[in-house]
């Protein structure tokens, strides 16, 4: 094949079959009109006359082949001259009768049918540049994949005639250089003779594809393809022409292809459930987090205030632990988030135990919490993955302990500058583990199993806890035997701050989040919930603040088309009518200042917005993950009021 053709840029050498040489000129003629291609022609009038062309000469960039010669008719033709010269780029030529033929040429590995009478310079050019082009592209596919040997053999039992290519025997693993012939191949033990059992079967069936593993003569299997074709010739005579694929690599690289697109269509599908998931369950969430935030913001009875608290805290948890779950297939590959502030160890232990103790009595168990007394009151750490962690351990706890008690423990075992060690043991008396199943307890989706007992949950828990464990650089082990209960240990180092750090810091933000500031904000949300949600915790905070909703981009746009400015936008993305990302765009490209120059907040419950700040490449400022905290939520719309022209 000569060098890739493109336009008008490289010659083409063009043979043409064709035994009605007044035609075979006007082909020429054809060619010699036409802009779009320079060539050099050569005639052949019979399908011999082209074997001996095509044999001297073997880098012609297409065959035009007319079906009817004198020495070859209809579809064995074609068949004749691919199984000789399989890489050919052949265009062939029917008569209007034979379009189905020309369709049939087309499928068995000609380039393209072109039906006489009815093309012209242009259409005959046309097809054998794109061709051409085809052919060059598929010439240099197949030098990239010369792993995949291919080759050819012909048998004439009735002549004593056999040839193979030089492929055919490296994929046999014989000796090039040492060729069968006739005699050998029927006389002598070689793994060649399966060409000629192929081709004994192929007369039966009148052609035959076959996928075989063959042992080649080094003990090596291969995995081969074979085509054999018979050509009746006369009585019980036939010549056999096929071709032989070695697959093996091509079988493995598929394979191992498969197997890669599999994985990232997995990928790919779970990060769109876990998109989905997360944002299905973020979004109900926010609602309850913010109503219970609204609630504890009210006048309640002690009691109430005690169940809103639990409300919350429970909630909060469950937050965090509907983000783990969400991404307990991913954390084999990332570094868990971990993150460091100020807060009260023995708060937290109060609400896990306002929440256990319940569960604890309705088992009829005792719950209790031991603290050391020389702990401190505030710790910097990492408060919802200690929180899910003791959770965690004691809800198991819990759940498999049927009488007794359980109880937690929490005392300093180290102390070193700013830092401590600090050690929480859990302790029931359940049912126990056995020695030979607790190096698996913390596997995933494993479950402890007791006959007549019914276990629930997921068998996430204690996968969960180890890899929250760790990720803070801590340690978690577990003593126990069947029967005789259990013992969770987990080690976790936390800093150690000034309390009056703590209440300096608390004061400077109640200062900084003014009651008396005056703003107004436009609300742009479609869930109902989450727009009392967001509507009443932000008038808790300022009563002064003037508040309009939209429920979604389209009436956002026609709010802030109106005469009545605005101070900040709070927009949720997910949308009907016009989504978040729409309506931002709009608002930074299509309005003019100062609507266009508004500090816009996205709230919303996909976590990957945040991935390489994606949000600003919509034209928002910043945002907020649902269930949004209402102080971080503060502290960002007085950051970006600030901002603002007219709070400059």
């Amino acid at each position: 094949m000569h060098q890739r053709l493109s336009g008008l840029g490289a010659k083409a050498n063009i043979l043409i079959i064709e035994d009605d040489h007044s035609y075979a000129r006007l082909v020429e003629i054809w060619l010699s009109e036409s802009e779009l291609l320079h060539f050099s022609i050569s005639n052949a009038a019979t399908l011999a006359e082209g074997f001996e062309k095509l044999d001297q000469a073997s880098s012609f960039d297409a065959i035009l082949l007319d079906l009817s010669l004198p020495d070859s008719h209809g579809f064995v033709t074609l068949e004749r001259l691919i199984n000789r010269h399989p890489n050919l780029n052949i265009i062939v030529l029917t008569g209007r009768m034979d379009v189905e033929l020309g369709m049939r040429a087309v499928k068995s590995g000609a380039q393209d049918f072109l039906i006489k009478g009815e093309f012209g310079s242009k259409e005959l050019a046309k097809s054998l540049l794109y061709s051409i082009e085809r052919s060059s592209i598929l010439s240099r596919l197949e030098e990239a994949q010369k792993i995949a040997q291919v080759g050819h053999w012909e048998c004439n039992p009735s002549e004593g005639h056999f040839y193979a290519s030089n492929a055919v025997y490296r994929i046999f693993g014989l000796d090039i250089h040492e060729p069968f012939n006739f005699d050998q191949l029927t006389s002598e033990e070689t793994p060649l003779q399966i060409l000629l059992d192929v081709g004994a079967e192929a007369i039966e069936k009148g052609e035959l594809d076959r996928d075989i593993l063959l042992e080649r003569v080094d003990g090596q299997q291969r995995f081969v393809s074979l085509h054999c074709k018979p050509i009746h010739i006369k009585g019980d005579d036939y010549v056999f022409h096929g071709v032989i694929q070695d697959l093996t690599e091509r079988k493995q690289a598929e394979e191992l292809k498969k197997q890669h697109e599999l994985a990232e269509q997995t990928a790919k599908v779970r990060e769109q459930v876990i998109a989905s998931v997360s944002h299905e369950m973020r979004t109900p969430m926010n609602a309850i987090l913010g109503m219970s935030n609204l609630l504890r913001g009210t006048v309640l009875s002690e009691e109430q205030q005690s169940f809103v608290n639990s409300i919350h805290h429970s909630s909060e948890l469950l937050m965090g632990i509907i983000n783990d779950i969400l991404q307990i297939s991913e954390l084999h590959h990332k570094v868990l988030s971990i993150d460091t502030q100020p807060f009260s160890i023995h708060e937290l232990l109060a609400h896990l135990k306002e929440v256990m103790e319940e569960k604890a009595e309705r088992k009829g168990l005792q719950f209790t919490i031991e603290v050391q007394e020389s702990l401190n009151e505030q710790v910097v750490g990492d408060k919802t993955r200690l929180s899910q962690i003791l959770y965690n351990l004691v809800g198991n706890a819990i759940k498999f302990t049927d009488k007794g008690a359980v109880s937690l423990g929490v005392k300093v075992i180290q102390q070193q500058g700013n830092s401590q060690k600090l050690r929480f043991t859990v302790i029931d008396s359940g049912i126990g583990i056995p020695v030979d199943k607790q190096k698996h307890v913390f596997e995933p989706f494993t479950r402890l199993h007791q006959k007549g007992r019914v276990t629930e949950g997921t068998g996430l828990g204690l996968t969960i806890t180890k890899q929250l464990v760790e990720a803070q650089g801590g340690h978690i082990s577990l003593q126990s035997e069947e029967g005789g209960g259990a013992t969770f240990f987990v080690d976790l180092t936390f800093g150690k701050i000034d309390e009056g750090v703590i209440h300096k810091k608390l004061e400077q933000e109640g200062v900084k989040w003014d009651k008396d500031l005056a703003f107004r904000a436009l609300i742009v949300e479609d869930h109902l919930m989450n727009q009392v949600v967001v509507k009443k915790t932000l008038q808790q905070q300022w009563s002064q603040i003037e508040i309009v909703i939209a429920n979604n981009g389209k009436e956002a746009i026609e709010y802030l088309q109106k005469e009545e400015p605005f101070d900040i936008i709070l927009m949720d993305l997910q949308m009907p009518v016009m989504d978040g990302f729409e309506t931002a765009k709009f608002i930074r490209e299509q309005m003019s200042d100062p609507v266009a120059s508004l500090p816009i907040l996205a709230m919303t419950a996909h976590a990957h917005i945040s991935e390489g700040e994606k949000y600003k490449e919509f034209g928002m400022n910043d945002y907020l993950l649902k269930p949004f905290d209402p102080q971080q939520l503060f502290e960002k719309i007085v950051n970006y009021l600030d901002k603002t022209p007219s709070n400059a």
